[in-house]
């Protein structure tokens, strides 16, 4: 077995591998694999990496999570995660801030 060794990561990382192609590699699970790359400043990929900035943008410009997912042909959930992770989505408090949310009836 071979010693799980960062640096090496880093490089099949770079050249495209995948986690679990890296694991493998190791001997290890792809857990492992991203857990040290983690820890080690390496930026994970997916890939929707390459939008990241532009969804961000979209977002900020008031353009909802289901049209940026239409856009880039991929699942609301995927965009929705990102901008959370990212933004701390606030739901109520966007729609608040848009105008779109519904007005509370006090009685």
């Amino acid at each position: 077995m071979k010693k799980l060794d960062v640096e090496m990561c880093r490089k099949l990382r770079e050249e495209g591998k995948t986690y679990q192609e890296i694991a493998d590699y190791f001997q290890v699970s792809k857990q492992a694999v991203a857990k040290l790359l983690d820890k080690a400043g390496v930026k994970g990929k997916t890939k929707y990496s390459e939008f990241y900035e532009e969804w961000e943008k979209l977002y900020k410009s008031g353009v909802g999570i289901h049209i940026i997912a239409e856009k880039y042909n991929c699942n609301n959930m995927t965009v929705h995660k990102y901008l959370k992770k990212k933004f701390v989505i606030e739901r109520g408090q966007l729609m608040k801030e848009r105008g779109t949310q519904k007005p509370v009836e006090t009685v």
